[in-house]
């Protein structure tokens, strides 16, 4: 009798499987309704220092928040694993960033600019500016840092609300810019509507012209954020195909007469004489000859979150350390020098502990995708597992097996997305450019 009961147990999950796996895959070949596709503002994401990202925030008003769209700008892709400031942070850094270094560099040359032509008074002295030709000290420009300082951090905080107010000011016949981010585009009030939004992550991200991954140690080793890759992949990986064939069969000999000359050997006969073959291989090998010096997927794009939290937070300490030595002028001049060597000394100390973790960051990154396979990958609820599995069997393995399918998979993650890294992040000894405009600009 118990043995029954499990048999019967296991054919219902069996079922409950099949039933969803049919589902997602239906959904991954039909649009998704716009009725349940919702799509939120990057402002919205990054509402009161990325709440939304926290475990344990609270319930939230589904409809109020999102909005219907037709199509993802961004699917944002994320771990639950890593914090929320953090997180914050790297999207400052990566939407942020620059803007607020122009902005705060303008306001500070026009702060100089006015203060020249005598509008504003200069602010404090530089000690130690008096010479033979210049006998007095000469007058500080400390409104300068201030406006410049802040002005640079509230565009940092404020800028993806202006880049929202700004686009609900323009014509309607303007598209507003849709950000995916599941918290916010699936319902969390109704379990059923959940489940079919979590289902449908494979449909969204078909409808998604980019993704942005925000990377940490914990991010390949959880099954979901794996599944969002492959979707996405194999999305871009058939676009590029799709491309290739629609040109003409003229076209293509005249492109890779030397790719036919190479095909010939290793083509039987038959192969030659066929009118589909010998046009997919050709377009499939001139794919691969045009696409050697540039491999990498430009709407994938992948964030350490530590360059974010570094970036941000050196910004934020330099201009807080600049004005405080400026401050301590007007106390005591015998205090600027030694505050400034502890301020320089600290700063060199944790720059240097942030580059040793970015790069045992990046060398970790490149660890995981080599070292990936989806059995290593960790997932909370067994029933998802074989969810995700079915489906990237489908996606990847024309004969529906499994086996092959799964090891499709983590061949194209450990090539193109390593491709995508390494030419995006560079070795791990590179520094991102955003980091060195930070430092130039605190100078």
């Amino acid at each position: 009798m118990a043995g029954s009961n499990m048999m019967r147990a296991r054919s219902s999950s069996d079922t409950r499987l099949h039933d969803r796996t049919n589902t997602a895959l239906h959904s991954l070949r039909t649009r998704g309704k716009p009725m349940h596709q919702r799509g939120v503002s990057l402002a919205t994401v990054m509402d009161f220092c990325g709440r939304h990202f926290g475990p344990n925030a609270r319930e939230i008003n589904h409809d109020a928040l999102s909005f219907s769209t037709q199509m993802y700008d961004i699917f944002i892709s994320h771990t639950w694993r890593t914090g929320r400031i953090s997180k914050y942070f790297a999207l400052l850094y990566y939407r942020s960033l620059f803007p607020a270094v122009c902005a705060g560099l303008a306001a500070g040359i026009i702060a100089f600019a006015l203060q020249v032509h005598g509008i504003i008074p200069p602010f404090g002295i530089i000690v130690g500016s008096e010479s033979a030709e210049i006998p007095e000290p000469l007058p500080g420009c400390l409104g300068c840092l201030v406006m410049g300082g802040s002005t640079t951090c509230a565009i940092l905080v404020m800028w993806a609300r202006l880049l929202d107010l700004a686009e609900s000011t323009r014509s309607t016949k303007v598209t507003k810019v849709s950000y995916f981010f599941d918290r916010l585009c699936i319902n969390q009030r109704d379990a059923e509507l959940k489940q079919a939004g979590i289902d449908s992550i494979g449909a969204y991200l078909r409808t998604s012209d980019s993704m942005l991954v925000l990377w940490a140690p914990e991010y390949f080793t959880r099954l979901w954020c794996c599944f969002e890759l492959a979707v996405f992949l194999e999305k871009s990986t058939n676009a590029k195909l799709k491309s290739l064939l629609q040109n003409s069969y003229a076209e293509m000999e005249q492109a890779s007469e030397d790719v036919r000359l190479d095909l010939q050997p290793t083509s039987s006969p038959t192969e030659i004489k066929h009118e589909e073959t010998v046009p997919a291989r050709i377009a499939a090998a001139t794919s691969a000859h045009r696409t050697r010096h540039e491999t990498h997927d430009r709407k994938l794009t992948i964030i350490p979150v530590q360059v974010g939290v570094c970036c941000v937070t050196l910004l934020v300490l330099g201009f807080l350390v600049l004005i405080s030595a400026r401050v301590m002028e007007f106390v005591d001049h015998n205090l600027v020098a030694p505050f400034t060597g502890l301020a320089y000394l600290g700063g060199c100390v944790a720059g240097c502990r942030s580059c040793r973790r970015y790069s045992q960051d990046r060398l970790e990154l490149n660890k995981q995708i080599a070292r990936f396979t989806v059995s290593s990958a960790h997932c909370h609820a067994p029933q998802d597992r074989e969810f995700i599995k079915a489906v990237i069997a489908h996606l990847y393995s024309e004969t529906l097996n499994e086996i092959d399918g799964i090891a499709a998979f983590e061949q194209v993650l450990r090539s193109r997305v390593l491709q995508n890294v390494d030419k995006i992040l560079g070795s791990r000894l590179d520094v991102p450019w955003r980091l060195i405009m930070v430092v130039m600009f605190s100078q």
